[in-house]
């Protein structure tokens, strides 16, 4: 466990209020402290310090489970989006937000959809970031070999193709990893789907997975295998960043916070960013894949709930969002906010133009088997020439069928 020390380092003195935040991101405990996150706060509000714990990832919401039921709980806790919030809301552990944060109109729709409780559509956390999702690019290799950014899908492929030619591999994908192949599958395919307009009408229940353009949006995982790493379905997360990182592979299709990764590597990666490309007579042009990543929520047995809402009502706030974005590497999750890292304030660009939802994470995480696992698993067959897109498509909404209801998400 890492503790972030509070604002000076020499705990609470007498008369002070000490809260407790809970976090899964060393990252985030870390731009808490060395970001000035901390300090900004504890100054405008003196008489209260702050002391951020980052616990330990895979075991987080066990944790946190543990920790928010207990007579020691934390102050506020970090929580991710969507499904995860929305259980821990349904256990009444955590309490709506909706009347402790006074100002919540700088947030985008996206990021508050993402703290939301599904059943009541009540507000339970203050969102922390957006995740954008693209593929990055290796500008070596791109240009010496002649290539630019592609305009199309058929300019994709050809660039692969002439990539591998030269003896590298076109693209790395974490393919021992369900999230991650979902990840790059949506980042791939969205566009294909349809992008909002099949979210629109599969959340209105007509149109399902099986749809013909998700079948092919899946298909496009297909296309890409003859491109990908050898062994794909052996790769790690870690491996796959190793791999772009050092220009064994020249694309890497990922979520924002890999600006952050590259940048602590300790070694330069020449590297930029676009959205996949679509061809004319796709159902949609271009777009940002995008989810809500995780928010602050108030526990229902911190000791100093006074205290708590005003650090919820600062977190709300365009300071502390200018402080966290710039510090972690992160989308913010409302305005008001200015990205110094060039390639950061390019993607935000380009989500603001044409931001479209993270199909899986947004809507196919609230039950088991998940979405996106069910899409990870399907496409590790695909590349082992063990299913058809046709027959995963099918395998995906036979899996959520157990749990998901369009209806649940009319509101959206």
């Amino acid at each position: 466990m890492l503790m972030s020390a509070c604002g000076g380092g020499n705990g609470a003195s007498s008369g002070t209020v000490r809260l407790t935040v809970w976090t899964w991101s060393n990252e985030a405990a870390t731009a808490f402290k060395k970001g000035g996150i901390i300090d900004a706060f504890e100054k405008a509000h003196p008489g209260v310090d702050v002391e951020v714990v980052a616990q330990l990832d895979k075991n987080y919401e066990t944790l946190l489970t543990t920790g928010l039921a207990g007579s020691g709980s934390p102050d506020v806790v970090a929580l991710r989006s969507y499904g995860v919030l929305s259980n821990f809301a349904d256990s009444g552990n955590i309490e709506p937000l909706d009347d402790v944060v006074k100002d919540w109109s700088g947030f985008s729709k996206a990021a508050l959809t993402g703290a939301k409780r599904k059943s009541d559509g009540k507000l339970y956390a203050v969102p922390q970031g957006i995740q954008t999702a693209q593929v990055y690019y290796n500008k070596k290799i791109f240009a010496d070999l002649g290539l630019g950014v592609p305009a199309s899908w058929d300019e994709f492929i050809a660039a692969a193709q002439k990539i591998k030619g030269s003896g590298v591999a076109p693209i790395v994908i974490p393919g021992a990893v369900a999230a991650q192949i979902s990840l790059a599958a949506e980042v791939i395919g969205n566009a294909r789907r349809g992008a909002g307009d099949f979210q629109q009408a599969f959340l209105a229940g007509r149109k399902n997975l099986t749809d013909p353009d998700n079948v092919a949006a899946i298909g496009l995982m297909d296309q890409v295998k003859p491109y990908l790493v050898d062994n794909v379905t052996s790769v790690t997360l870690d491996e796959a960043v190793t791999l772009f990182a050092t220009g064994k592979a020249a694309m890497f299709p990922s979520g924002t916070w890999q600006v952050t990764t590259f940048a602590n590597l300790g070694t330069k990666v020449d590297y930029g960013t676009f959205d996949v490309p679509t061809n004319p007579g796709w159902p949609a042009k271009a777009v940002t894949v995008s989810y809500a990543d995780g928010g602050w929520a108030l526990a229902k047995r911190s000791g100093h709930p006074t205290e708590a809402a005003q650090l919820l009502n600062w977190l709300a706030g365009t300071e502390f969002a200018n402080l966290y974005a710039n510090a972690m590497g992160t989308i913010p999750a409302r305005d008001g906010v200015s990205l110094k890292n060039p390639v950061l304030a390019e993607m935000y660009q380009r989500y603001q133009a044409a931001p479209s939802a993270y199909l899986g994470a947004a809507y196919l995480r609230y039950g088991s088997p998940s979405g996106t696992d069910l899409m990870g698993e399907q496409v590790q067959k695909i590349w082992l020439g063990k299913a058809t897109p046709a027959a995963a498509a099918q395998s995906i909404q036979t899996g959520i069928d157990a749990w998901f209801k369009p209806g649940d998400f009319k509101s959206e």
